[in-house]
């Protein structure tokens, strides 16, 4: 899908909307938008979004909860 920023200059009067239909796509909390001379890139943020995924490999990375102190001079907490 395509999405259109439509706007008059205010947040009161910009939707999203599909290009292709002319459809106000809903929940869309924000856009951010960066761009270089090589590459434009963009996050799309959704709130409640219906999501189907299929054949996806995660990987799960854990961190520790707990800090080991080697005995040395200097305190744990810093």
């Amino acid at each position: 899908m395509k999405l259109k920023i439509m706007s008059e200059g205010t947040a009161d009067t910009t939707t999203i909307v599909n290009s292709e239909t002319g459809e106000v796509v809903d929940n869309i909390i924000s856009i951010d938008i960066s761009l270089d001379a090589f590459h434009v890139d963009a996050a799309v943020v959704i709130r409640n979004p219906h999501i189907s995924i299929d054949n996806i490999e995660t990987q799960e990375f854990v961190q520790s909860d707990t800090i080991e102190y080697d005995g040395g001079t200097s305190s744990p907490d810093n």
